[in-house]
C-alpha cells in the first residue's frame, strides 16, 4: 500500500476548528494540526482586526493553502487511529454549515468503537474517493490480519 494524505478541517467544543494533514500508511492513519482556528473574513471593520490572522490566504482550492507552519510544532490534538480499530468510513456529501466561502467537498466520518471524527474535506480533493481510498486500505489491512491469523 502506498502512503498518501489530504488535508481537512475537524470542528471540536461546537464553534472552534482545527485543520489536519491526515496521513495514510499500512497501518493506520495520523492526524497533525497544520493550522489553528480558521475564521471568515466577512468585510465587518470592528471584527476583521481579530479575524486577519485567522483567514485562510492564497488559492482556497489548493489544499496546500490551509497548511501553515503549525505542522511542525508539538500539539496534543494530533492523533493516530489504527485501521485495525476502525469500524466504518463514512462519506456525507452534504456542506458543512459555517464554512463560508471555503470551498470543502463533503465530510468524511470515521468511527471506531469508542470515538467518531468528523474531517471536512477543504479545497480541491474529491472527500468521496478520499473515502472510498480509506475504506479500501482499512479492508485491505483487515484481511491480511485474517490471512495471517488463518
Amino acid at each position: 500500500m502506498q502512503n498518501w494524505s489530504f488535508v481537512a478541517m475537524q470542528y471540536y467544543a461546537l464553534i472552534l476548528n482545527r485543520t489536519y494533514v491526515v496521513s495514510v500508511d499500512a497501518t493506520g492513519i495520523a492526524g497533525r494540526v497544520c493550522r489553528g482556528l480558521t475564521a471568515v473574513d466577512d468585510g465587518n471593520s470592528s471584527t476583521s482586526y481579530v479575524t486577519a490572522q485567522l483567514v485562510v490566504h492564497g488559492d482556497l482550492n489548493d489544499p496546500n493553502s490551509y497548511i501553515s507552519d503549525a505542522l511542525t510544532r508539538p500539539n496534543r490534538a494530533n492523533f493516530v487511529l489504527s485501521h485495525a480499530d476502525i469500524t466504518s468510513v463514512i462519506y456525507n456529501p452534504r456542506k458543512k454549515w459555517g464554512m463560508g466561502p471555503y470551498p470543502h467537498d463533503g465530510r468524511i466520518v470515521v468511527e471506531t468503537s469508542t470515538r467518531r471524527r468528523e474531517f471536512i474535506i477543504l479545497g480541491n480533493q474529491s472527500g468521496r474517493e478520499i473515502a472510498e481510498r480509506l475504506r479500501a486500505d482499512v479492508h485491505s489491512f483487515k484481511s491480511g490480519l485474517l490471512r495471517a491469523s488463518a
